[in-house]
């Protein structure tokens, strides 16, 4: 929560170009935008230094009773164009190998988790840090569109949420808008307005709001088609497919990447 006197709101700003939805019109002097990835975003707002923000479905699963879920989030039927295992060999040779993990990732490392477990059935994979010589990688977001526009150079590719749609016939949801669980009614209702409001104009203008994003080897139209295939109103299959992910991830070993510090690259 904020420190005492001081009423502004600290919200998570997700530097990614399928979030930027949110955030066209998300305008106020009563909060500040603070840029994290999934990862960081998630601890911070463990750690009472963020207010709100599209957290990692994982890690809203961790927080569940101390914040407030909303009906926003980011979520894809299929595939999802930015979320990658990129590796050497078939996904089911990956047994006893190490596989790059980027360290943005809390939801989509766990995935890739249930999918090595219940989808290709690999054992004993090594997960470790960003940029170590491994078999595989994964990468997430706008990190991963580059890698897939710009030639990566591994052998086989991997949408991680089109292979869950195989595995359980369901969306993926990778997160979810929460706020904490102590704020009051009026906090919260300030925030849901500002939030719904930039969102509705996010979503009806989304040419003017992505289409001059600049990734490599990706046309306006490439990227417009992006942002445009995915869901950001979670309605009931979406849940569905949260305590599906939730169940799944329970009979696995309790486990979560480090959190590596992370600088903002643009003001906000």
């Amino acid at each position: 929560m904020p420190n005492e006197g001081d009423t502004r709101w600290r919200i998570g700003f997700m530097p990614y170009l399928n979030s930027a939805v949110f955030y066209s019109r998300l305008e106020g002097d009563w909060f500040d935008l603070v840029e994290l990835p999934p990862r960081n975003m998630a601890d911070a707002m463990r750690k009472g230094e963020l207010d709100a923000g599209p957290l990692p479905i994982a890690e809203v699963l961790r927080m569940r009773g101390s914040v407030v879920e909303g009906s926003l989030g980011v979520a894809v039927d299929g595939n999802s164009r930015s979320v990658y295992l990129f590796s050497d060999v078939p996904a089911e040779d990956l047994a006893g190998q190490k596989v790059s993990v980027t360290g943005e990732t809390a939801t989509s490392v766990q995935l890739l988790r249930i999918l090595f477990a219940d989808h290709w059935a690999v054992e004993n994979v090594e997960l470790l840090g960003p940029d170590q010589e491994c078999a595989a990688e994964l990468l997430i977001g706008d990190a991963a569109l580059k890698a897939v526009h710009g030639g990566q150079q591994r052998r086989f590719t991997y949408d991680l949420s089109y292979e869950w749609k195989q595995l359980t016939g369901l969306p993926f949801v990778f997160a979810r808008w929460v706020a904490r669980g102590d704020a009051t009614e009026s906090e919260l209702g300030r925030f849901a307005e500002t939030l719904h409001r930039s969102f509705a104009y996010g979503i009806s203008h989304i040419n003017e709001v992505v289409g001059h994003a600049n990734v490599p080897g990706m046309s306006s139209h490439e990227v417009t088609s992006y942002v445009r295939g995915f869901i950001y109103e979670l309605g009931q299959a979406e849940n569905e497919a949260i305590d599906e992910f939730q169940s799944r991830l329970a009979r696995l070993p309790d486990w979560r990447p480090s959190v590596i510090p992370y600088n903002a690259t643009r003001s906000t």
